[in-house]
């Protein structure tokens, strides 16, 4: 399909077939890391952390290969446009300060607990 619409000789079109990606395993949630990142999403949201794999790509998988733990942490809060429909990828995208500024001391407090752990 990509040739027929291309439609020029000048062009190549080729399959990569080859996986760029290392296997890696998933992070443990039996970690003391994973328990500071529950213990700030409780401190800061108020919420329980749901541990889930995500369908997208990251590069937290070549981090992981070599042995370090990774989780991707990414909690906000917006309670003005989320109850108007728009959202995380929505024509209407954007972060509150609020939200925010929320955001980044949830960050930091991780880092400085990770720090003592």
């Amino acid at each position: 399909m990509i040739r027929k619409v291309i439609n020029g000789p000048a062009v190549t079109v080729a399959k990569n077939e080859r996986n760029t990606r290392p296997a890696a395993r998933p992070s443990r949630i039996d970690s003391e890391a994973f328990r500071v990142l529950e213990a700030a999403v409780k401190q800061h949201y108020d919420a329980v952390t749901l541990p889930t794999m995500s369908a997208g790509a990251t590069d937290m998988a070549y981090l992981r290969a070599k042995g370090v733990k990774c989780y991707g942490v990414c909690p906000m809060t917006d309670n003005e446009d989320g109850p108007k429909g728009f959202g995380a990828r929505s024509d209407q995208e954007r972060i509150l300060d609020e939200s925010l500024h929320k955001f980044v001391r949830f960050h930091w407090d991780i880092m400085v607990n990770l720090t003592k752990a």
